[in-house]
């Protein structure tokens, strides 16, 4: 379980999106031993529709670009 929480903490560092409720998700699917579709379903798929509404929401301003290291 410490791997799994060390590796998504690294990953979301690597990418500058560090949120550390996040670490909790590899923590639940090592305690559970779900089947792959865990990770796709809620996890992966939840996390694709929060980007892409945030993306929507704050690209609404005219005069506004986000994320400003995206572009």
């Amino acid at each position: 379980m410490a791997l799994a929480a060390a590796t998504a903490i690294g990953a979301m560092q690597l990418t500058r999106t560090v949120h550390p409720p996040a670490g909790s998700n590899p923590v639940i699917v090592m305690l559970t031993a779900p089947s792959w579709q865990f990770l796709l379903t809620p996890t992966l798929l939840g996390a694709c529709i929060l980007v892409i509404v945030a993306l929507i929401f704050n690209n609404m301003p005219s005069k506004r670009n986000y994320p400003m290291y995206w572009y």
